[in-house]
């Protein structure tokens, strides 16, 4: 069987196919030119950029001891204004201006109460004389206990064997660590070993 015999039936066929064709072209060009959809994604969160602050135990004479978190970068004066440095603390005693670092221990010491260097005398000895006794500073001993976490220079180059040089890195120790927790562990400063520390054990304290 012969389709679209009549010659009007055939034109109009092969005008259908040639409408079918370009509507297809058209289609199939208006999909090449479309640019693809965007799709929109939330970047994930920047975990870097957030603000990383460290951890660090302040005890001593505070009126609020305990764990802090505070930024990068903070000094030991931040931790010491956060825990409130009560009357009686020593802040001479500190590097303030030293950087925390995470995990530190800042300890805060007390003032000690100053005492007049004691001076034996004795106007009435068995001997009838009234000669005066040596005062303890003429013994070579220091005049009064020295507190590790409180003492100055000058306090502690009157201990027995400390000269300046040694006390000034007993005082680079004590800024570095926050503070002596044993009077022991004074031997871990270079420059004393265990016979000096015999010799200057009697007379130091925290």
């Amino acid at each position: 069987m012969v389709l679209w015999e009549h010659p009007i039936e055939r034109f109009l066929a092969l005008i259908s196919l040639i409408v079918i064709g370009v509507s297809l072209a058209v289609l199939a060009g208006k999909r090449l030119t479309e640019p693809p959809a965007l799709i929109l994604q939330t970047p994930p969160l920047d975990e870097e950029n957030a603000p990383a602050t460290l951890k660090v135990h302040i005890k001593g004479a505070v009126a609020r001891p305990g764990l802090y978190s505070l930024p990068y970068g903070s000094r030991v004066s931040d931790a010491v204004h956060k825990a409130k440095a009560l009357p009686q603390a020593d802040l001479n005693a500190l590097n303030l201006a030293q950087h925390l670092e995470d995990g530190q221990e800042v300890l805060v010491p007390e003032k000690k109460p100053v005492s007049k260097a004691v001076t034996l005398t004795n106007t009435g000895n068995q001997d009838g004389s009234d000669q005066k006794m040596p005062s303890l500073t003429t013994w070579g001993l220091p005049p009064r206990k020295v507190y590790l976490n409180s003492a100055t220079q000058s306090d502690l180059e009157s201990l027995p064997g400390i000269g300046p040089a040694l006390a000034k890195r007993i005082l680079d120790y004590r800024r570095k660590k926050g503070g002596f927790k044993d009077p022991s562990e004074i031997k871990e400063v270079p420059g004393i070993g265990p016979k000096k520390f015999e010799k200057i054990k009697p007379y130091i304290g925290l």
